[in-house]
């Protein structure tokens, strides 16, 4: 029993209760031979982690639960209190990492080593989060790509998640399952033909890169504080996302990858929402009028819009401009 975490005192108790049968509290001292205070301790804080209970005055009998059901029982406690702990940590870590504070140059990097400890990181990010959560996905994905629970609970507080995937991500039907959760749930997701490494930002305060995305990316990583590298890796991300197309979930539950506009026809758009008649905005691209025509009509139809101002709210939301 001195596995199940149960001092000797108690363990002498549980196990007294268990061989012999129910006892008073007296009784039970003198099977185990301890004082009556000792056991009364003994037999309180067994009560407290559900290996006993107690019958009313006035037999006041000392009941052993079942070896099974207790340790069960205690493990689950154990369980939730190491949950707990974990929680508190990361709230804590996330509190002390979002305090403006005057880094060392040294201190602008942190090195985090082993699985555990990247996914631990990847939390921390995440739970620093305030307004908004960039990521970039790219292969090779997580064995098992579970729905991410940190980020259902940081977007139900709140917190904006935009997501550009690789375009193998599709292939991939444990991810896909995945994201069609974190989708359905408020992610901003897209999807581009090459995603260039796993990336996670949180606002403009931290961010995880690994430091080698050949592998499983779970070696080894980098945590960025404020400084020029992480605006760079800002940078990065929103370039990857404005050349990336917008993801949805169809009916059944399934990732699709809407229509996007090629570079000619979305700086077209630009120059008609600028205010440019047909006439300007074809002699700026070196076409003529016609073209031009038929080129928005085209867009319409693609986005189903029935007027040109349709078409530009239509290619804003998408994220074509």
């Amino acid at each position: 029993m001195k596995a199940a975490g149960l001092p000797e005192s108690k363990e002498a108790t549980y196990l007294a209760l268990v061989r012999q049968g129910s006892a008073s509290v007296p009784q039970l001292a003198e099977r185990v031979g301890l004082s009556i205070v000792q056991v009364r301790r003994a037999v309180a804080a067994l009560q407290r982690e559900g290996f006993v209970h107690r019958t009313p005055p006035p037999q006041e009998l000392v009941v052993a639960v079942p070896p099974d059901l207790a340790v069960q029982q205690f493990i689950q406690q154990q369980e939730q209190e190491l949950i707990r702990t974990r929680e508190a940590a990361q709230r804590l870590a996330a509190e002390a990492y979002r305090k403006p504070t005057s880094r060392r140059t040294e201190e602008l990097i942190e090195i985090v080593s082993g699985q555990d400890a990247v996914g631990w990181a990847f939390d921390r990010v995440q739970l620093s989060a305030q307004k908004e959560f960039r990521g970039l996905v790219a292969a090779p994905y997580v064995a098992s790509a579970e729905v991410n629970k940190t980020q259902l609970d940081r977007q139900a507080a709140g917190v904006a998640y935009r997501v550009v995937y690789d375009s193998t991500a599709l292939e991939d039907r444990l991810l896909s399952a995945s994201t069609v959760t974190h989708v359905e749930a408020g992610e901003q997701a897209r999807i581009a033909d090459t995603v260039p490494t796993k990336l996670a930002i949180a606002d403009r305060e931290l961010a995880l890169l690994p430091l080698d995305w050949t592998t499983s990316a779970h070696d080894a990583a980098l945590l960025v504080h404020p400084s020029s590298l992480l605006d760079a890796l800002v940078a990065l991300f929103e370039t990857v996302w404005m050349r990336a197309s917008p993801l949805s979930v169809t009916a059944v539950d399934e990732l699709t990858a809407e229509a996007t506009m090629s570079a000619e026809d979305r700086y077209l758009l630009s120059l008609l929402v600028a205010g440019l008649t047909d006439d300007a905005a074809g002699a700026r691209l070196g076409i003529s009028r016609r073209t031009v025509a038929r080129r928005v009509q085209l867009l319409m139809e693609q986005t189903n819009s029935r007027s040109r101002l349709q078409l530009g709210w239509q290619a804003r939301e998408r994220g074509w401009l």
